[in-house]
């Protein structure tokens, strides 16, 4: 068993080191269109009904496994063989992703030269059309910028690496996240919207950068475009995959894992308002405090997957999740209560950066390097997308329900996940 100083220590080597920076350019888009945008859109005036047609934007994420078998099996000439397969791919993602956001700098929400006339529910709205085709292309640049860096964490790392390269990658993605969302909305006030859009841009230099310091094997062997290239490139990866026992219990199991997390996390800051905290509350607390002790649970994280059996490690972690949700409950009895506030805060973000950080190593640890980038795409795709179906209802249930019956209906959630799971373990230990 690998001691606590040789976990820590992993964190020291230049090839996890450099997903430190990665990480951080794949967050820092997210949260930029799917956080600041809003505010940004808000601010200047723009309907709530045009602002909620921006959740669209967002739909590469839940579809990028579509073309990651490209960024598998199809080498880019000359670039490939000068920088490697997938680092090829990733530098023109980054281009483009760098490009975008840059464009979306230069057109504020309420000045675009293009718009649509819609006719909603209450009246007729005009869409943004520029501000929505550059938050388009950032969304579809950054998403694919995820695949690529996903498959290198795979591709680079050995297996006993993945807890620290995952650890690492999610720090830095909290950190982007932190950055483009906390941070852009306060730059905004001091230097205005669109010249810290542009500041994100230059940001994003980071991650292209770091890319050279990935390294991958070049490859001079180019695509072939017959029938055996296109059935490598899309049957094989899910064929692949569905040769490990159990393949169809441990995607449901994906599924089931995250429903707790998902449809609490809905309901928050809801939640928070309900029982009387102001807007600066949250925002100090949940807003400020809580991403730092996220970042604190994601290095914990990296360290347990070196020092204990994943899965064993994912059935503790859940357990605790359903405590988390049953602490959500008693808040619910404690309104305007700072203190227990803190405490919340402390337990639900310190619990959910290490799941977060022992759940991509648990993906990490499901694919197969020669497929890395079409099985990590699918197996996050299918996890957002069946978490996006779930989560749609969390209102309705939280209404019905009431705040303390509510969170211990998502900590039973869980239940199902870990009854699963500890039926994959037992499998596991027979072989």
């Amino acid at each position: 068993m690998t001691t606590w100083l040789t976990a820590l220590k992993g964190y020291a080597k230049q090839k996890i080191l450099i997903f430190l920076f990665l990480g951080f350019a794949c967050g820092l888009p997210y949260s930029l269109i799917g956080y600041s945008l809003s505010l940004w859109m808000a601010d200047v005036g723009v309907s709530l009904s045009v602002i909620g047609f921006f959740a669209l934007v967002l739909l590469p994420y839940n579809f990028k496994f579509v073309w990651a078998p490209l960024i598998d099996k199809i080498k880019l000439p000359y670039l490939a063989y000068k920088f490697g397969p997938k680092k090829s791919w990733l530098f023109l993602f980054q281009i483009g992703l760098i490009l975008s956001v840059f464009g979306l700098s230069l057109f504020a929400p309420d000045k675009n030269t293009w718009t649509y006339l819609m006719n909603g529910d209450k009246g007729d709205f005009l869409i943004p059309l520029q501000t929505y085709l550059f938050s388009f292309l950032v969304a579809f640049f950054a998403a694919s910028q995820d695949i690529v860096v996903d498959a290198l964490r795979i591709d680079t790392l050995e297996k006993e690496e993945f807890g620290e390269g995952a650890g690492m990658y999610q720090f830095g993605y909290r950190m982007g996240m932190l950055i483009a969302g906390a941070g852009v909305v306060a730059l905004s006030a001091i230097i205005g919207w669109q010249e810290s859009y542009a500041l994100v841009a230059l940001l994003l230099f980071v991650g292209l950068l770091s890319t050279f310091f990935v390294k991958e094997e070049k490859s001079n062997i180019l695509s072939k475009n017959n029938e055996r290239f296109w059935y490598e490139m899309i049957v094989k990866p899910f064929q692949d995959f569905m040769q490990k026992s159990n393949w169809m219990w441990i995607l449901i199991f994906i599924v089931l894992y995250k429903l707790c997390n998902a449809v609490l996390g809905r309901m928050a800051l809801p939640f928070y308002r309900e029982l009387g905290f102001s807007k600066a509350e949250i925002a100090l607390i949940s807003g400020t405090i809580g991403p730092w002790i996220t970042l604190t649970g994601v290095a914990l994280g990296g360290i347990l997957v070196m020092r204990y059996p994943i899965l064993k490690l994912l059935m503790a972690l859940g357990f605790v999740e359903i405590l988390t949700s049953f602490v959500f409950g008693a808040f619910s009895f404690f309104p305007n209560s700072s203190i227990m506030f803190l405490i919340v805060i402390i337990f639900d973000n310190i619990v959910g950066g290490m799941g977060g950080a022992v759940f991509v190593a648990f993906l990490s640890g499901l694919c197969s390097k020669k497929y890395s980038a079409t099985q990590y795409a699918l197996l996050t795709s299918l996890m957002m997308l069946a978490v996006s179906v779930i989560s749609v209802y969390s209102g309705v249930w939280a209404e019905k329900m009431g705040w303390y019956t509510f969170f211990v209906f998502t900590g039973c959630l869980m239940v199902p996940a870990l009854i699963l799971l500890k039926y994959l373990i037992l499998k596991e230990e027979k072989k």
